[in-house]
């Protein structure tokens, strides 16, 4: 009997133990797919210099004649020998390069800062050699945010919807030595990451980018020159057809920006009524629409025809079967045909649940359809989060109370046609629940259970005394303070304007009509931030104030000034928006030329406002005419502010 029992007790502990490790693995297979890892699966470097809780503090050496050449040519965005150590740690040889599209551009045209954001790449120059299993890091500038926060606060509410996020964390930087400002230190997502979330590095992983403001890392044959804004200018003049505004010799180049008396009245009917079917449209302006693919619309089976999405592949792995496989699966898409075979639908939609409450436009949400990634495994196709500086409406808003009505099922700012990736998920009654519970699990559990304020009360404790010590700032500590507040009311009125579409109280494809405090400019947006600086840009203002030279412009004036043309109505200009132009800098006469040159008939559309010639052949021009139309007035602008707030660009090394 005792022998029976001794056999049943071994039994059941065989089955007990086969047991525990079938619950275990399964367990283990659940986190993985979601990407949720206990602390022990993760690589050392995560904790490293991604701990939350911390500011890394980072040193660059290098050579100070080729971090100058680094500096003028930073354009090309090309590698560049140096040796970096983080917490103390020294690591040798490391590749360091400018990074960044807009940022990347408006920094290298602007005189007064050279604050790039940098990539490092450990293994540039030494195969294999990595941060603790990393093998690039970005540094990320905070372009556009008075708040230091909305990259920060971005990606931590990707995480809480467990999307997978790069790892992110804040970095005090240093340049041989001397003080450079508080960045955000990013993981780069390739293969490292991919093996951090998903346990091994099959699949595919893109990083779809139709047009690129800055250099292009995958373009072999980069000669793009940092240009002055003199020969822009004379450049695009000389691409001007003959007539009205050819040059005559005696005017000056604003006078020779001048627009014609008449424009094409059938190229302005013609685009009105393509942006009567854009009712999300911001009224911003864009240098590009989505293309080459990166806007996932199925077009055809050539390969060529997504050349935005196969020219940016991450894995070298990738070949002609899966990029067919890729077209496949946006066929499908397209067709809105076995969607949960082909499409992740459950993190694709936790994504745009984020993506819309954040209204962060500069992404595939956006016109020009970037700043995203693709991951494809098995298969089945993932969106990923990227170069989230831009969010909180950062980017074609410059109305408070659109961004905080910002219609959560239409939540695109070119058309829903356009953008399949969310538009067919949400043709489906089933998957539009479930984003909405998505959008309504973010409102309670982030931002109206507390979290989302004890979050920027716990950053701004962190970073505070970084943020009025940097010396190469965007903005002042003053700016950064009084962010903090439209920083904590955006998100508020931002969860109540998605709790009342969810409740039908506002309309959901349309803006609502939620009243809001919330002013963007406080926050930081596109192109903001340039001028006004304390650390290093204080003290060159000190030199040029001690010298006679010219008063700093105000931090954002540029930006202001352009919103404020392109946000005319009526084609004409309030009284208040006149007095705040003049108290810009601008006189009567450069207000009545950019404000001529943004007119463009009582219909036409803010982004379609262009100059044409006044010839017989004026209604040949394309769309191509209506980017390079925008793109001199943004540039006349520029052009007027460079040449009334010129100043000597800062030798970066030299700081006493």
């Amino acid at each position: 009997m005792s022998l029976i029992k001794e056999k049943y007790a071994t039994t059941i502990s065989i089955i007990s133990m086969i047991l525990a490790s079938i619950l275990i693995i399964s367990l283990f297979v659940s986190v993985q797919r979601t990407g949720v890892f206990f602390e022990i699966s993760q690589p050392e470097h995560v904790s490293k210099i991604f701990d939350n809780d911390k500011i890394s503090e980072i040193n660059i050496t290098i050579d100070e004649d080729k971090w100058q050449e680094l500096l003028d040519n930073a354009i090309k965005e090309e590698y560049y020998s140096c040796d970096i150590s983080i917490n103390g740690e020294v690591f040798s040889n490391v590749g360091i390069r400018a990074k960044g599209n807009s940022s990347l551009s408006t920094v290298a045209n602007d005189s007064t800062t050279d604050r790039y954001s940098f990539k490092i790449d450990f293994s540039e120059y030494i195969k294999g050699q990595s941060y603790y299993g990393l093998d690039k890091l970005a540094l990320n500038n905070n372009m556009s945010d008075a708040t230091y926060m909305k990259e920060y606060l971005s990606y931590d509410m990707f995480s809480e919807m467990d999307i997978p996020t790069p790892g992110f964390a804040y970095s005090n930087i240093k340049i041989n030595g001397k003080d450079w400002g508080l960045y955000l230190a990013v993981e780069v997502m390739e293969e490292s990451f991919i093996e951090r979330y998903y346990g091994s590095t099959d699949g595919n992983l893109y990083k779809p980018e139709g047009m690129e403001m800055g250099g292009n890392r995958n373009m072999e044959n980069r000669n793009i020159e940092n240009r002055n804004m003199e020969n822009v200018i004379d450049n695009i003049q000389r691409n001007i057809p003959e007539g009205k505004n050819q040059n005559n010799g005696n005017r000056s180049p604003r006078e020779n920006m001048r627009p014609p008396e008449n424009i094409n009245t059938n190229l302005s009917e013609q685009r009105d009524n393509q942006q009567a079917n854009m009712p999300n449209n911001m009224g911003g302006f864009e240098m590009g629409r989505g293309s080459s693919g990166t806007n996932l619309v199925y077009t055809d089976d050539n390969l060529s025809s997504y050349s935005g999405i196969f020219d940016n592949s991450i894995f070298k792995s990738t070949n002609e079967k899966d990029q067919r496989n890729l077209i496949n699966i946006l066929k499908n898409l397209n067709n809105g045909t076995d969607l949960e075979k082909y499409i992740d639908v459950d993190e694709v939609l936790r994504y745009f649940a984020v993506n819309t409450f954040l209204v962060n436009l500069d992404s595939y949400a956006g016109s020009l359809k970037h700043n995203y990634y693709l991951y494809e495994r098995d298969g089945r196709l993932q969106i990923l989060p990227w170069d989230l500086n831009m969010s909180f409406a950062g980017h074609q808003m410059s109305d408070g109370s659109k961004a905080v009505n910002f219609p959560i099922d239409a939540p695109v700012s070119d058309t829903m046609e356009n953008s399949p990736l969310i538009s067919k998920l949400l043709e489906v009654e089933e998957y539009k629940t479930l984003y909405h519970q998505y959008l309504e699990r973010l409102v309670i559990e982030y931002i109206n259970s507390g979290k989302y304020e004890a979050t920027i009360s716990k950053v701004n404790e962190l970073i505070a005394d970084y943020v009025k010590n940097d010396a190469t700032a965007f903005y002042t500590y003053e700016q950064y303070l009084k962010s903090l507040p439209v920083l904590l009311q955006f998100g508020k009125d931002r969860g109540d304007s998605i709790i009342a579409q969810l409740n039908g109280q506002q309309p959901s494809t349309a803006y609502g009509t939620i009243t809001t405090t919330v002013d963007l400019s406080a926050l930081g947006s596109m192109g903001r931030g340039m001028g006004n600086r304390e650390g290093m840009g204080q003290a060159e203002r000190q030199r040029d104030n001690a010298s006679g030279g010219p008063a700093p412009i105000e931090n954002d004036a540029m930006s202001q000034a352009m919103e404020i043309i392109m946000g005319i109505k009526d084609n004409s200009l309030t009284e208040e928006e006149k007095a705040k132009l003049k108290e810009l800098g601008l006189t009567d006469e450069e207000i009545e030329q950019m404000l001529q040159m943004a007119k463009g008939g009582n219909r036409m559309s803010r982004t379609d406002r262009i100059f044409l010639s006044n010839s017989e052949n004026s209604s040949k021009y394309t769309n191509e005419a209506i980017i390079i139309g925008v793109s001199i007035l943004a540039l006349v602008i520029a052009y007027i502010f460079v040449f009334k707030f010129r100043r000597r660009k800062y030798k970066s090394i030299n700081l006493s």
